[in-house]
């Protein structure tokens, strides 16, 4: 038998709660960008690998449509493009292999490749624990006067600085927007996001739509007593992992990490909505990050609004490819979903 590296716990009634030698733990490096104002601007960020994926999102709170926004941006290995960031500092999340040098005296976590298998988890590349899950569904168009808002608010508040990490899903048609965290840093109390409906998409816009959704924080759920496992500390003490939790798993992800313009436009009259599309995981248990997505691009000349909201979701019956739209209305210049960053996403449970 070959030799096999790694690590892998139980819980009490033996059963393999993870496996790292088997199922591989990739991990998410969070840092923050300060923007100075320029149209576009570049960091150099070497984390940044060719197969990584990179997610821009916002850290002051939604309180009103002017924060709620957040900016396109690009990224190759090394680098990353932020336009119109304005003179705000974002939150920056570089999904990784795994595998990564300890890169400072005195940090704490666990490293292991077993073949090309790697999985890596500390104080800077963290992993994501599912906080809370669950489903709604949107009323169809006959049940039109009820809320076409929905969202959770959190029983318990998560007390990250960065915001939580919302992933949706769902079995059917799916098209949402205006996507926002509730709280402010330190104090995340809840999520909400819009139904989209337009009768360019058939007869299915007229039916509920169901939302499938977890939050995914790198903050470790408690451990009960009596439970079996590993926990991983910051140098504080500080659970930023623990085996019994019901991890975020990013193994499948799709073949491209950016949209392209494709698809037909939204056009009605004084509305245009362009269009991008997005090769996906051809899976139906693949959840995509609704943060950055599905947060309005903010374009403060040259438009009827400055606020253009964002689209996405999946055709009825597609799972090939996530489309994405954004709202134009005079379609002038029109600002397109490209520029947008989201990755996928499963819960383990």
């Amino acid at each position: 038998m070959a030799a096999l590296y790694g690590l892998r716990t139980k819980d009490a009634s033996s059963r393999v709660t993870l496996d790292t030698a088997s199922t591989p733990i990739r991990s998410l490096k969070m840092l923050q960008v300060t923007c100075d104002g320029s149209f576009e601007q570049t960091f150099s960020i070497p984390e940044i690998k060719s197969d990584s994926f990179v997610v821009v999102d916002r850290l002051a709170p939604a309180s009103s449509p002017t924060t709620n926004w957040s900016p396109q941006a690009w990224y190759s290995p090394g680098l990353l493009t932020i336009r119109r960031g304005f003179n705000e500092t974002w939150q920056v999340l570089v999904l990784s292999s795994g595998g990564a040098p300890f890169t400072a005296v005195g940090q704490y976590g666990v490293r292991s490749v077993n073949n090309n298998i790697q999985s890596q988890i500390d104080s800077v590349n963290r992993v994501l624990n599912v906080m809370y899950q669950g489903s709604f569904t949107f009323p169809s168009w006959a049940n039109r006067d009820q809320p076409f808002l929905n969202g959770y608010d959190f029983p318990t508040p998560i007390t990250t600085y960065e915001r939580p990490l919302v992933f949706v899903n769902g079995p059917g048609h799916l098209m949402l927007s205006n996507f926002y965290v509730l709280g402010q840093p330190g104090n995340w109390t809840g999520w909400r996001v819009a139904k989209y409906m337009h009768s360019d998409f058939g007869p299915v816009w007229l039916e509920a739509m169901q939302v499938d959704w977890f939050v995914g924080s790198y903050s470790a759920s408690p451990v009960s007593v009596g439970a079996y496992g590993a926990t991983v500390s910051d140098a504080s003490g500080v659970d930023i992992f623990t085996s019994t939790n019901n991890i975020v798993r990013l193994n499948s992800q799709p073949t491209t990490t950016s949209f392209i313009v494709a698809g037909s436009p939204i056009v009605g009259a004084g509305y245009y909505a362009a269009s991008c599309q997005m090769p996906w995981t051809n899976n139906v248990g693949d959840y995509f990050l609704a943060n950055a997505l599905l947060s309005p691009t903010y374009v403060p000349a040259g438009t009827t609004s400055p606020w253009l909201a964002t689209i996405a979701g999946f055709l009825n019956g597609r799972r090939d490819m996530l489309q994405a739209y954004t709202e134009n209305y005079g379609a002038i210049n029109p600002v397109d979903p490209n520029g947008r960053t989201l990755f996928a996403a499963r819960p383990t449970l």
